[in-house]
């Protein structure tokens, strides 16, 4: 049994790594050398999922016969850890927590993103899964969903969210975890007005209205680009933090197609 890695989307997590890996605890991919961790919501329904397991066993206990109950040892030895590697999950070893800055939503804020490629039921997986990776920063924001073509989708977010998520969310949509990217044509990109709360930004960039998307030829899947109108560009991977400077955009002619 093999799970795929959420960035390069092979299948390197067999049963032995699936085991031991934690939501605390980082192991590199094989394939493509990136830190995953376990999902901290699907290591929570471990547990919970064994425990109802044997609470429903229990009655059939009685109707066993004494000599056959030794036979559960070796079954519990297989089933519990049988539990663990199903529900396992890998996702992305980055903590959204750990750079936030202070922020203070913007109920009138121009953020929005464009996908086209997935349809709603997929999308809705892919933002159940995306929320999944740290409940306790998500609380906060609210998405609506509006579908403007077959498979091509508007996200808006009138509690606002944090930029740092905004931006993250972009990149996630692009290549989301446990789906096959095989044969699929995925565009996404985001529009907002750019300020403060955008870390790592150069001050002259605030206030000015902003395309984020993924480079054209991706090979990397933890960066995301920011053009502003004015022309200047920007790019920032997860692995770093602020955002850097540019000379070659790399705007593929299908984001640029986009109708806003």
């Amino acid at each position: 049994m093999h799970k795929k890695c959420p960035y390069c989307h092979e299948e390197t997590f067999g049963w032995r790594q699936l085991l031991s890996l934690g939501s605390f605890t980082d192991e590199a991919c094989k394939n493509c050398h990136q830190l995953v961790r376990n999902s901290g919501w699907r290591q929570l329904l471990a547990p919970l999922a064994i425990i109802s397991i044997i609470l429903a066993a229990m009655p059939l206990l009685a109707l066993l016969p004494s000599d056959l109950e030794v036979f559960l040892i070796p079954l519990a030895v297989i089933v519990l850890p049988l539990m663990l590697v199903l529900l396992a999950k890998p996702v992305k070893a980055e903590d959204p927590q750990t750079d936030l800055s202070p922020f203070t939503p913007d109920p009138n804020n121009d953020k929005a993103i464009l996908i086209q490629g997935w349809s709603e039921d997929e999308l809705r997986k892919i933002l159940g899964d995306f929320v999944e990776q740290d409940l306790s920063v998500f609380a906060a924001f609210q998405i609506e969903i509006q579908e403007r073509f077959e498979n091509s989708f508007a996200l808006t977010f009138p509690e606002d969210i944090h930029p740092n998520e905004f931006v993250s969310l972009i990149n996630y949509l692009a290549y989301p975890s446990e789906f096959d990217l095989a044969g699929r044509s995925i565009i996404v990109a985001g529009k907002t007005t750019l300020n403060s709360d955008f870390d790592g930004l150069p001050k002259s960039f605030a206030g000015k209205k902003a395309l984020l998307y993924l480079p054209e030829n991706d090979d990397d899947y933890q960066v995301v680009y920011l053009q502003v109108e004015s022309g200047g560009t920007l790019a920032k991977s997860f692995n770093e933090g602020d955002w850097r400077q540019v000379k070659d955009a790399r705007l593929s002619s299908a984001v640029m197609s986009l109708n806003w």
